[in-house]
Parts: C-alpha cells; structure tokens; sequence
C-alpha cells in the first residue's frame, strides 16, 4: 500500500497484527553510508581519564573541585559525551514561552478528545474480549502514590541510543516516549527510525528541534523501524516505499500550558501514559555525569536539550531519565548494567519543562470512524518535508 501525503491512521486491522503501509515519495536513491551500531560497549571511565588529553583532565579536576565545594551528589568522569562539543548534543529548540501557553492549551484540548475516542474504543474491545489487553494489567494510575517506581524495571523501556554528533535529541526524546507507549500497549518493544523521523517530519535537523512536530507526524504520517531506515546521524532527503507501522493516536502536554509540571502531576502522567519527552538544561557538568544524584541547580539557562523521563525515587528526590548519548555516558539507574541513564534532581536544572506523553495505537482494536474525522479537522496533516543536506 502506499502512503498519500494525507493518509490517516485509523485504517482496519486484524487483531495483534502490525499493518505496514509505505510513504509514497519519490527521492531518488539514497547514497551509501555508514550505520551507527545499536550495540552497547562497556565503557571504563577510569581507564579513559588516564589517557584524556590536558583540557579534559583539567575539566574534570575544575568540576570536582566545584562538586566538592557546594557539597553536590554527583560524580564525573571521562564520558564518550566529552568527546563531542556541547552544542552539536543539545539540539531541543523550544518555542518562545508567548507562542508556547498559546499552543499547549489548543493542544491539549485537541489530545483530550482524540484520546477520549481512544479509550472509548479500547474500553469496548476489552468488554467484549475479557483479558486480550495487556496495557489494561500495564497501566497504573495509582502508582502516583508509590515512593518509587520506573517503567524500565517493569520493561517497558528500550535500550539506550546514541545520537552521536548530530542534534539530535529531540528526536530520541520523542522516539523514546513513543516506544515506551508501544511497549506498554502493544507488549512488545520495538526499535523505530530516528532517522526517518530526522528526515522527513519537519520536525527538526541535526541543527537542533522539537518534539511537537514529530509527534503530529506519527499521528498523521507514522514511523518506520529500525531496520528500514538506520541511523545514520546526518541531514538527507526522505525517502521514499518505507513501511511505516508505528504510530500515535493522540499527545498532549503534562502542564496546561506546556511549563514544568508539579512532581505530583509528573507522576500521574507517567503512571497513566508510560515515559514522558522532557526537557532539561545540560552543563559540562552534565556531560561528564557518570553516577549519583545529579543536583547542580543551574535554572537561569533555560533549557537546551531532551530526554525521556522513565522514573522517580523519592528516597533520591529524583527522577530517572534515559538519554540519548550511549552508553558511555551516566549510570545503571540501579538496574541492569547498561549505562546511559542519570537521577536527576527534581527541581535541578529545569527538568521537566515542556513534558509531553503520546498514546502509541494499539494494534488490538479498530478505531471508529469519528476517531479519522475529529483528527483531520483538530490535526492538520504535516506535510513529509525534505530535509536540507548538512554540508561538510
């Protein structure tokens, strides 16, 4: 089947099955290029500071020696991330605050019906197939009320990315939320296409972006996998034929108006939707975290990056966040082994600002025709935009 410029999500399904439709346009042939490895290598952060160079090395002894004089909670070391400057990391580029109320409201009064339409015609499919729906055992509202939890030990979350040296992390934001969504509705984790997504929602670059657009794409146009579309952390035109089976039925902002949401409301949303797309502002400090609570305070920035929010502790006073720098970055979050994950302080360096869930589709039931009518009217169709070519 391939995909018009227009095509809606709510198309027919049999029960459990991932319908596959292509995006129909033509770019021509795609040149070769090199695939980042999805594989995680175990990282030595001691072993790397004995052969940093000077500049590093002097870095890291200025942040201890600051770490150690405000009593912070935190430890640094040589991350992979030190590798790459700063700003080709942080790539999340927010609306001005003004534009921003305006739209999180329109917004969320727009996701509050799509999702309504949803949940009606999940609630009806469950009715009448008693026990078929994981997400119903899944999701917990009442875990707000627990003194800790996190979505990756209940294994809803997928393994960490490495956006490498493209501003990317808009994007992996928004694609972590959304598969943490599928894995909770769905019962299966997937691995979707941040290049897809980097390449044809017009939702950002390599330069920098957002997650709203790409999440009006998954609605409207979908995503691809992995597999059919690699990362490969650059700027190119979209192509054309890829399957694209993943999508989204509604998202909404945490806050009415798109600002830091309370712990409490943060909370609900995890438990209701599954991980959050947030934004924080990231330091050097940030970039050389490597365990610990991360507490540096640093609020006057504003924010300049995105990660997927998965968990809190209040032992900690902290959330526990997933992000999009390998894992030769951060810590274990005290699960598994697999680095790339950081507690985070609740008020520390505007976490949480702009948090945002989205609602995977459920591949178990049919949505009405209601659901394919409000979304054209409430929704309007992005366009599929070529993305200009970085130049070397």
């Amino acid at each position: 089947m391939i995909r018009p410029r227009y095509l809606s999500i709510a198309l027919v399904i049999p029960l459990g099955v991932v319908l596959l439709v292509t995006r129909g346009i033509s770019q021509g042939a795609r040149p070769t290029e090199k695939v980042l490895s999805r594989k995680a290598p175990q990282v030595d952060f001691a072993q790397r500071e004995k052969l940093a160079p000077p500049h590093i090395q002097l870095l890291l002894k200025n942040l201890r020696s600051e770490i150690g004089a405000k009593k912070l909670t935190f430890q640094v070391g040589y991350t992979t991330a030190l590798d790459i400057p700063l700003e080709k990391l942080a790539g999340t580029r927010a609306p001005a605050p003004a534009q921003m109320r305006e739209e999180a409201r329109r917004i969320n009064a727009h996701a509050a019906e799509l999702l309504k339409i949803d949940v009606e015609a999940r609630d009806a499919f469950a009715k009448a197939n008693p026990g078929k729906l994981a997400e119903l055992s899944i999701i917990r509202p009442t875990c707000a009320a627990l003194s800790a939890f996190d979505w990756h030990r209940e294994g809803k979350v997928t393994p960490v990315r490495n956006q490498d040296g493209c501003g990317s992390c808009w994007d992996f934001t928004a694609m972590g939320a959304y598969e943490g969504s599928y894995a909770i509705r769905n019962n299966a984790l997937v691995d979707t296409s941040e290049q897809d997504i980097l390449n044809c929602s017009g939702a950002g670059s390599c330069g920098g972006g957002w997650w709203m657009p790409a999440f009006d794409f998954l609605i409207h146009h979908g995503d691809a996998g992995e597999a059919a579309d690699p990362y490969t952390a650059n700027d190119k035109p979209c192509p054309a034929g890829l399957p694209t089976s993943f999508q989204a039925v509604a998202w909404g902002y945490v806050h009415v108006d798109g600002a830091i949401p309370t712990v409490a409301e943060t909370k609900q949303a995890l438990c209701q939707h599954g991980p959050l797309a947030v934004a924080v502002y990231v330091s050097p400090a940030f970039q050389a975290y490597t365990g610990g609570v991360f507490n540096e305070h640093d609020t006057n920035q504003g924010i300049n990056h995105g990660v997927t929010l998965i968990g809190w502790d209040d032992s900690k006073n902290a959330w526990l966040i997933k992000n999009s720098w390998g894992t030769g970055w951060g810590e274990t979050g005290g699960y598994g082994s697999e680095r790339g994950y950081m507690w985070i302080a609740y008020d520390s360096n505007n976490i949480g600002d702009h948090a945002a869930w989205v609602q995977a589709k459920s591949n178990f039931y049919v949505l009405p025709p209601i659901y394919l009518e409000r979304v054209r009217i409430l929704k309007p169709i992005p366009p599929i935009i070529r993305q200009p070519v970085r130049k070397p």
